[in-house]
């Protein structure tokens, strides 16, 4: 048996090979279906836009990385603070204060978002198919 995905899905309604298809997936189709998912498939009702779902998701990525970057930055200002009050080359301990729970609370907050993402995953992974 074949491996049932997405691009799969999508290169088989699109090559019109309808009964190729029938025959991979866990259900059984009965033969008098096979005609209505050509016709299905003939008015572009079958056919998943996957091109969306690909821009959807890397929009999704570049957000998440551009927070882990801003997530970086924040830790890196909060540990320049840090050796700049100890160096002695700074005063303000109220600034440096302000950093390092800024960097502290985004840190959170990413973790937060990493286990959400994790959670949804493993949720997607237990779906059965």
């Amino acid at each position: 048996m074949s491996n049932l995905t997405i691009e799969n899905l999508a290169g088989t309604l699109q090559s019109g090979n309808v009964d190729g298809f029938l025959g991979a997936g866990k259900q059984n189709v009965s033969a008098p279906e096979a005609p209505t998912l050509r016709a299905m498939q003939a008015e572009g009702m079958a056919t998943p836009d996957v091109s969306s779902a690909g821009e959807a998701a890397k929009g999704f990525g570049q957000m998440l990385t551009e927070s882990l970057e801003k997530v970086n930055e924040a830790q890196i200002s909060a540990d320049k603070s840090i050796k700049e009050l100890a160096a002695g080359r700074t005063k303000n301990i109220h600034e440096t204060m302000l950093q390092i729970e800024n960097a502290d609370a985004s840190l959170k907050l990413m973790m937060q978002v990493r286990n959400k993402v994790l959670d949804a995953y493993k949720e997607i992974m237990r779906m059965q198919v």
